[in-house]
């Protein structure tokens, strides 16, 4: 194509030309209006050119010898018919340059708006083209994923034709039924049936013709040596570009192993429901959203309801009023931490009555640790708990009965010293004198035992704090001892014995204190009597009794050979089990290491 400049020169000086060539005519030849209108000829022909610069130019060129046109008359011979023609001529030159202008920019908006339509199809058309080139990627890639999810499966995919005829066969195929692709395609798929399954192909793929599909159908099949196994079964049917089915595909997962697990837990939980409805007590079960989901035969027995009525949370409607807000918290609270719990409410039985239950509650968790819901179990505790109150209350008899007995007992002990002390008046020998008051403080010694346990909340054990301090305060008045010369101090452990041990250990104490009191002092001496009772770590005790008095002869006796005391002390450790140790010197040490006396030891 040739540019606008190329263009442009000789087609204005032809139009100027041609311009010339008219006004030499007109001014040769006037022929009026007829010849000066031949000026828009150049102008139009200008026109044409790409340059806008070009129409105004011929125009103004055609103007100006119209112009000159006019001095061709003389002053007199101009009319008023020639000025008008001249002028109407100009009107028309710059009309016709001014539509021409017009029509140029509309033709270059018009050339603008074909060229921008004309880029923006090749763009599209670029576009389009990397598109469908994407696509193709795209969809050459989806294939190859395709190809390599069928090569890779572990489920059998078959391509059939609509006869039966295997076509395709995948790696999952060969796995799954042990048949090679070149043992398999081209025959029947009616191979892999079992005889009494065959009308199952026909069936299948007389379906898949008419455009239906068969999915997840369970059934029997057969491997390539003949094992039966259970396989899931999905056909679809294969259509071609109109619409028609030209093949099927079959996909085949062998689900053996899932049924003979599924066999296993309903024979599991055939067991489980037959021991639950056998069970002696009531059993029932629970899932994670604490809804019940199961109650044994003996709980349905109980309450009188179907299963119905009591799974879900209709189950609780038959807890007693009294205690329906304590048993539910505990239920709930329970789910929340996932831990067990026991308690104790009132069902109502199916006679109306309401029954003391023991339910407990343990949490079950999966293979994976999740938290799976409650098994418990309930238990009639009615007669249990009216057996419990009945014993309580005989109990409480039996308590104030050995409370009294205590009472009396201490009371007769008391008569039996004041005997020994009216006895005592009648006698003028001051040795067995003596001998009565040893006697009679061993009896209280005996009397304050029984008289701690009267007061005792626990009749079966002695706090020996509380005995020994009653004891020595006992002693110190019956030798009247003066607390400002000879003091006692006291460090005991919180220790309880049994009725029999704690009696020995006061009996020993009785008859150390004793023996200090009336031989550590003489002659108005002072000092302290030291007493410790304390456990050690194998269950064994102590006993010290010590003084800061005068001593006692190294072979351990006293002035009088014959002192009942301390062969009292020896029998009484030697009861215990005991060992004693005496040291003596600048004053007296007692101390004797035993165990308590146990039950058998007491027969």
């Amino acid at each position: 194509m040739r540019t606008a400049r190329q263009s442009f020169s000789p087609s204005l000086a032809v139009s100027l030309a041609l311009v010339t060539a008219i006004f030499a005519v007109d001014w040769r030849v006037p022929l009026g209006l007829g010849i000066t209108v031949l000026y828009v000829v150049p102008v139009l022909i200008v026109a044409r050119l790409a340059n806008p610069l070009a129409t105004p130019l011929v125009a103004t060129f055609a103007s100006v010898l119209t112009i000159l046109g006019v001095f061709q008359f003389s002053v007199q011979n101009l009319t008023w018919v020639a000025a008008c023609n001249r002028s109407f001529t100009l009107l028309i030159i710059w009309v016709t340059a001014i539509l021409c202008l017009r029509r140029q920019q509309d033709e270059s908006e018009l050339r603008a708006v074909y060229q921008d339509i004309e880029q923006q199809v090749q763009q599209r058309t670029a576009d389009l083209a990397h598109a469908n080139k994407d696509l193709e990627a795209l969809r050459a890639e989806a294939v190859s994923q395709l190809a390599a999810l069928v090569k890779s499966s572990d489920d059998a995919i078959i391509g059939m034709s609509l006869t039966g005829a295997v076509q395709s066969w995948n790696a999952g195929a060969v796995r799954v039924y042990g048949y090679l692709p070149a043992e398999i395609i081209g025959r029947s798929i009616s191979v892999l049936c079992p005889p009494d399954r065959l009308d199952e192909v026909p069936t299948m793929l007389d379906r898949i013709a008419r455009g239906g599909h068969v999915r997840n159908v369970e059934t029997i099949q057969r491997r390539k040596k003949g094992k039966l196994i259970d396989v899931s079964l999905t056909v679809s049917p294969v259509k071609d570009s109109e619409g028609l089915v030209i093949a099927a595909s079959a996909i085949a997962r062998d689900i053996t192993q899932r049924k003979r697990i599924e066999a296993a837990l309903r024979e599991s939980e055939a067991r489980f429901r037959m021991m639950a409805d056998t069970a002696p007590v009531m059993v029932w079960m629970a899932g994670p959203d604490t809804n019940c989901t199961f109650v044994n035969k003996r709980w349905l027995e109980f309450t009188g309801r179907s299963l119905e009525e009591e799974i879900g949370e209709a189950w609780i409607t038959g807890v007693h009023p009294n205690d329906l807000a304590r048993c539910h918290e505990t239920y709930q609270s329970s789910f929340r931490t996932e831990q067990p719990f026991t308690m104790e409410y009132r069902l109502r039985r199916r006679d109306g009555e309401y029954r003391w239950l023991l339910d407990t509650g343990v949490p079950l968790f999966e293979p994976t640790g999740r938290f799976g819901g409650y098994i418990g179990t309930c238990i009639d505790l009615t007669e249990r708990k009216e057996m419990e109150d009945q014993l309580r209350k005989t109990l409480k008899e039996k308590e104030s009965l050995l409370r009294e007995v205590h009472h009396r007992v201490k009371n007769n002990l008391q008569v039996i010293s004041s005997l020994l002390n009216l006895q005592m008046v009648s006698i003028k020998d001051p040795q067995i004198t003596q001998l009565f008051r040893e006697c009679q403080v061993r009896i209280t010694s005996i009397a304050l035992l029984h008289e701690t346990l009267h007061r005792s909340s626990d009749l079966s054990r002695i706090s020996m704090g509380e005995y020994m301090r009653t004891l020595t305060g006992h002693l110190f008045r019956s030798y009247g001892v003066d607390n400002s010369k000879i003091r006692l101090v006291l460090n005991i452990d919180e220790v309880d014995l049994d009725v029999d041990t704690g009696l020995t250990c006061g009996l020993i104490i009785d008859e150390l204190v004793s023996n200090c009191l009336k031989h550590a002092f003489l002659n108005g001496r002072q000092g302290q009597i030291t007493i410790d009772l304390y456990v050690h770590d194998d269950e064994t005790y102590t006993l010290r009794v010590g003084d800061d008095g005068i001593g006692i002869p190294k072979d351990g006796r006293l002035n009088n050979p014959d002192s009942l005391g301390l062969e009292l002390v020896s029998l009484m450790a030697e009861k215990l089990d005991g060992t004693i140790d005496l040291q003596s010197g600048d004053g007296t040490e007692w101390q004797i290491r035993f165990r308590p006396l146990r039950y058998q030891e007491r027969m």
